[in-house]
């Protein structure tokens, strides 16, 4: 599963080590349904986050998104300033 996306169960994401106040598991999987909720609410934290915010909620939705869909390539790219 390392590299995500070959779960049986759905989609396996890497979790980044950082400092938390809580232990991440190194990997998580997630359903079809629950990566749609991620996405359309991260859709909908770019809409409305001020302007400041507005890179990294992109940068959280092509994180995912390449994860996902590798093949889209350079479709991914930041076309909008």
């Amino acid at each position: 599963m390392p590299g995500g996306g070959d779960s049986p169960a759905g989609y396996g994401l890497l979790v980044p080590e950082r400092e938390s106040f809580a232990r991440l598991p190194d990997q998580i999987s997630l359903s079809r349904e629950e990566v749609a909720t991620v996405l359309f609410a991260l859709d909908l934290a770019e809409v409305s986050a001020p302007a400041a915010g507005r890179q990294e909620v992109r940068r959280a939705i092509r994180l995912l998104t390449s994860k996902l869909w590798p093949e889209l390539g350079d479709l991914l790219g930041d076309d909008e300033a």
